[in-house]
């Protein structure tokens, strides 16, 4: 089965398990796939936390009461070459052994890549022998990043306070695979609260701001391991709360932006599956794979915002955990 077919959905175009890599994974035991999965997927997890956490603003300036803006937000989340492997130590599996003998090998992460096929074996001698190929990730070094992207809204409250929504209806994404995401977040000036700082040639201000994403994939009509009620659930949750710093010239201005982020992944792999394979062929495990990530840093964001009558544009670097480069199209006033 093609490696399109995916478990679940990071990133608007997909990450992890595909069905065949069910079927192998789990040939190892749900207790070491577990184990396994847990740092498999962990940096596609940091990532999406990372990502979610851009393209809050562009200004410190908020609107003014009822006025508003909508438009689009991309970005271009890097992915770091020490997130692309993980040590594979087999003292932390159950009956694993390495083919050539060692005791540990590096592996390609969900957002890295095997230079080949990286095989291990369970129980090594037996009459149950097996080997199985551990699963590739989807990286390429020539590219190195992954996209996403959102509609955004915004308007302005009173006492210099002003919303920001985010969203992205349910959407299939690939086959049977969907994804939404949904946030919000409140700004809040505070360059006005007292007189002399209006003279002042910079806008200060605070944002606090959530994101949601959820992600789902209906496994039952592709046709790989056999069972019922198969579907894969991903709940992503980022939160930010970062201090903003913009100038106040008339077209062309710079902003910026010191943040802490923080938030959590919780992706399962739900129903019956009946192991084909190995050691535990005939086996039926019940929602075998659970696995939730947890990340959080300090970020720095860079930017500039130009502003063409009711249309303005701006492009931002935040320097993070995951550097991201975000790019956004609006119009409004």
């Amino acid at each position: 089965m093609k490696k399109t077919i995916l478990i679940f959905v990071l990133f608007f175009n997909g990450v992890l398990f595909s069905q065949t890599d069910i079927d192998q994974i789990l040939e190892i035991g749900v207790e070491n796939a577990q184990r396994f999965s847990e740092d498999y997927f962990a940096p596609a997890g940091e990532a999406l936390i990372n990502a979610m956490s851009n393209g809050w603003y562009t200004t410190a300036e908020t609107k003014k009461l009822w006025h508003f803006q909508v438009g689009f937000v991309g970005n271009l989340s890097f992915v770091r070459e020490d997130k692309q492997s993980f040590l594979f130590r087999t003292a932390e599996y159950t009956d694993i052994t390495l083919p050539d003998g060692s005791f540990s090998q590096f592996v390609s992460s969900a957002l890295g890549s095997n230079s080949g096929d990286i095989t291990v074996i369970i129980n090594e001698g037996s009459a149950s022998q097996l080997e199985v190929t551990l699963p590739d990730g989807i990286g390429n070094s020539a590219i190195g990043s992954v996209p996403s992207g959102f509609l955004q809204g915004s308007m302005g409250l009173i006492k210099s306070t002003e919303i920001k929504v985010r969203f992205l209806p349910r959407i299939k994404a690939v086959e049977d695979a969907e994804i939404q995401l949904y946030g919000v977040a409140f700004q809040h000036e505070f360059t006005d609260w007292i007189f002399r700082t209006k003279r002042w040639p910079v806008r200060l201000s605070a944002l606090l701001g959530y994101t949601n994403v959820k992600g789902f994939y209906d496994l039952n009509g592709a046709g790989g391991v056999p069972g019922t009620g198969q579907e894969v659930e991903l709940n992503s949750n980022s939160w930010l709360l970062t201090s903003i710093v913009s100038t106040k010239m008339p077209i062309l201005n710079f902003y910026g932006g010191l943040g802490y982020y923080f938030g959590s992944n919780d992706a399962d792999l739900l129903g019956t599956y009946q192991i084909q394979n190995g050691p535990f062929a005939s086996v039926e495990v019940i929602d075998p794979i659970s696995v939730r990530t947890k990340t959080k840093g300090v970020k720095a964001t860079l930017g500039a915002r130009v502003a063409f009558g009711v249309f303005n544009a701006n492009l931002d670097y935040s320097f993070q955990n995951f550097n991201n480069l975000s790019l956004g199209l609006r119009f409004g006033w």
